[in-house]
């Protein structure tokens, strides 16, 4: 099934804190993921961050917003029991307790409320807004998301309108970037020119030169393909150079008859595409610059514990 947003965790979360006299919150999420009867592919499924299992995310949030409307109190560090609004909350058998239902109570009206204020004067009210399936962190990080994609599309039309020797080049610098090459050495070279046969690039990965890696760049249009015939002729390049590992990377993408290829030859050819070329950019802020960076913090609990 897919996995419940943090609105439809709500009841089933309150029902798993009602059921003990304090619970943990990785006991919660264990009821929650017993109650859905979620697979260990979607128990293991994380956040587009990668740092936090999208359930624990989920539950974690719904245990948050329960607690804003008073209907869970938090008797120590981690820990969760049922308040005696709680209680009446789920002795009138709701069927679902989402943001709708939490509205009733002042303390979470009051929690969805940010206050502006202006030389001690209050100036405005403005109500925060929800999604109905995503809580605010994975707001963010869909958000991030977007942004990301967006950026990392006009990266790739900006890369495929550079003449061949300029992408050439950006392919050199950003396998430098990634870290390839001997430090302190001019260890990744461009060396892209007439019969070259088809190498662009050459890595050093040691001092004297004895583990070689080549690179072959191609600036394709966004509709062709690099096939099988490409990969032929970069293989043979490989072997005539007694070479062992290849780099491909194209602007456009690799048909299946080239994948199959590289996987039954004796070289190591890795294949980059212009999606995962962008990616890569992206990631190593090349062509790209910081604009703005914006911190999400949390509570530290270790900070209020005691000695």
């Amino acid at each position: 099934m897919e996995i419940p947003d943090f609105q439809t965790v709500m009841l089933p979360a309150l029902k798993a804190v009602a059921s003990k006299n304090v619970s943990t919150g990785k006991e919660v999420i264990a009821a929650v993921i017993e109650h859905f009867k979620l697979s260990k592919a979607e128990q293991d499924e994380l956040l587009p961050s990668g740092r936090q299992r999208i359930i624990d995310n989920r539950t974690m949030w719904a245990l948050s917003y329960m607690g804003k409307a008073g209907l869970i109190d938090k008797p120590g560090r981690g820990q969760f029991s049922i308040s005696e609004l709680g209680r009446k909350s789920l002795k009138e058998n709701p069927t679902r307790i989402d943001i709708n239902f939490l509205n009733q109570f002042e303390s979470f009206r009051q929690f969805r409320t940010l206050r502006h204020d202006k030389n001690k004067e209050k100036v405005s009210v403005v109500p925060t807004t929800f999604s109905e399936t995503r809580n605010p962190l994975e707001e963010i990080e869909r958000s991030y998301e977007d942004f990301r994609t967006a950026v990392v599309d006009e990266l790739l039309k900006t890369v495929r309108g550079l003449d061949p020797t300029d992408f050439e080049k950006l392919v050199v610098e950003l396998l430098k970037k990634m870290g390839y090459g001997v430090p302190g050495l001019e260890s990744v070279l461009h060396s892209g020119k007439a019969g070259d046969g088809g190498i662009d690039g050459e890595i050093s990965q040691d001092p004297l030169g004895l583990d070689m890696i080549y690179v072959q760049a191609k600036r394709y249009a966004e509709d062709s393909p690099v096939g099988r015939p490409a990969l032929q002729q970069f293989a043979g390049s490989l072997n005539e150079r007694k070479a062992k590992k290849g780099i491909f990377i194209t602007t456009s993408y690799f048909t299946s008859d080239a994948k199959n290829y590289i996987d039954r030859v004796d070289v190591k050819i890795v294949l980059i595409d212009g999606v995962r070329l962008a990616d890569l950019m992206y990631d190593h802020n090349l062509g790209v610059e910081i604009q703005q960076v914006f911190e999400v913090k949390k509570l530290n609990l270790d900070f209020f514990g005691e000695e």
